[in-house]
């Protein structure tokens, strides 16, 4: 290989090494690089949920549960979660009527699923008066989907709060028309189902401006406004699994997986440098790489991904592939010093006798991690992902940083005399 060649690969490896270090550690505290931890890692909520069809209460239709209802409805349980103050929430979509939502370091489960729960639904009805069974009946003559905003006011009292809200121009044109017929008539404003108030209509009310009341802390109204903010749900929800991970179990988690993958490379690096010697100590150096670039790849802008025991699963296994394609390489290096070959020589021939059965257990796990990651639920996903970016990277280190360390020993060190450094 072409000596100014390697020493060009040589510089871009040290360049991309030395930006993700820097990145990680060179620059202030808040401008750091920093990995998204999973709730196996840290604290936090689980939650899964049973998406449900539901029946509109104005149309009477009903809401299928396909694709673009999923999409809204993770687009709401966004919206609404994050307004709490939580913004490296994890919400995916489990199947095909499915939805999981996992809340960082938020321990209140309480809390948390009810927010999940509620639907958000605001209706404004009609109250009426059944001759047949002698009892008043409420009708949804209009919903919140012509809402614009809620925000939290002061109703009087030292813990009492409401809820104002606007609506939108064509809200405020039907809610007008409506107020209009309904003068000296109530209209109940419900909530999930819930009457909240029920205010006699004293003249038409065409401001587009109203209000909920309903002796409300200011949690409560806090709450009430932010998922009004966010929208409603078009389908109905059903909690099918809820737990919290406490931040003790999560820190012993991570201390754990640390621990356990640093005493894994450090045993690997040390059979390597007993076993294939110099081209074993260059394999570790190139471990290590490969490991900087992992953690890396987890933080780049536009792909960020949230870092689990499954992700780390899928990192070490890679870790297994990329030390596996040096076995093969070295063993071919082996082989052609056997031969007679000199050491220049038995490095090109052996990268190049163990290249195609190297790319081709690469290719076959990749499929595979591909497959989980299409398929899978969120953790194994999680999983999925890391063992493909993990694949990828370790495949590059192998056949390419490996190899120009070797080259550089060789063209530039002249340490090719001595063929017992390389297991002869």
């Amino acid at each position: 290989m072409n000596q100014t060649k390697v020493l060009i690969n040589l510089v871009i490896i040290l360049l991309i090494t030395g930006a993700i270090l820097y990145g990680f550690f060179g620059v202030s505290e808040e401008n750091r690089l920093k990995l998204k931890l999973g709730l196996d890692l840290r604290s936090g909520t689980h939650i899964t949920l049973q998406l449900k069809e539901s029946v509109d209460p104005v149309t009477g239709e009903v809401t299928k549960i396909d694709q673009p209802t999923v999409n809204t409805t993770i687009k709401v349980f966004t919206k609404r979660l994050n307004a709490i103050g939580t913004s490296e929430i994890m919400i995916a979509q489990a199947g095909k009527d499915r939805i999981i939502i996992e809340i960082p370091e938020m321990t209140d489960l309480d809390k948390a699923k009810n927010m999940v729960r509620k639907a958000g639904r605001l209706e404004f009805k009609e109250k009426k008066f059944d001759p047949v069974t002698q009892t008043a009946q409420y009708k949804t003559v209009m919903d919140g989907r012509y809402l614009k905003s809620a925000s939290v006011a002061p109703a009087g009292g030292s813990d009492n709060w409401c809820v104002d809200f606007q609506l939108n121009d064509e809200g405020t044109r039907i809610f007008g028309e409506l107020t209009s017929r309904l003068v000296q008539k109530p209209l109940g404003i419900f909530f999930d189902g819930v009457m909240h108030s029920e205010p006699i209509v004293q003249t038409p009310i065409t401001g587009g401006a109203g209000q909920i009341t309903g002796n409300f802390t200011l949690e409560e109204a806090n709450d009430l406004a932010n998922i009004l903010n966010s929208g409603a749900l078009t389908i109905d929800v059903e909690i099918l699994e809820a737990y919290t991970v406490s931040p003790t179990l999560g820190e012993q988690s991570l201390r754990s997986s640390l621990t356990a993958g640093v005493i894994g490379l450090i045993a690997v690096i040390l059979y390597m440098i007993a076993y294939y010697r110099l081209p074993g100590f260059l394999a570790s150096i190139a471990l290590v790489i490969y490991g900087v670039w992992v953690v890396g790849s987890m933080v780049i802008p536009g792909l960020e991904f949230v870092l689990t025991l499954p992700s780390i699963a899928g990192v070490v296994l890679s870790i297994g592939m990329a030390v596996d394609a040096n076995v093969l390489q070295f063993e071919r290096i082996k082989e052609e010093l056997w031969a007679g070959r000199s050491v220049r020589s038995a490095l090109d021939a052996g990268f190049e006798r163990a290249f195609s059965s190297i790319i081709d257990g690469h290719v076959s796990t990749f499929i595979g991690a591909m497959i989980l990651f299409w398929f899978g639920a969120s953790s194994v996903k999680g999983f999925g992902v890391t063992l493909m970016i993990g694949t990828v990277l370790s495949l590059v280190t192998a056949i390419w940083v490996t190899r120009q360390l070797l080259h550089f020993v060789v063209d530039f060190l002249k340490l090719d005399s001595q063929r017992k450094l390389y297991g002869e």
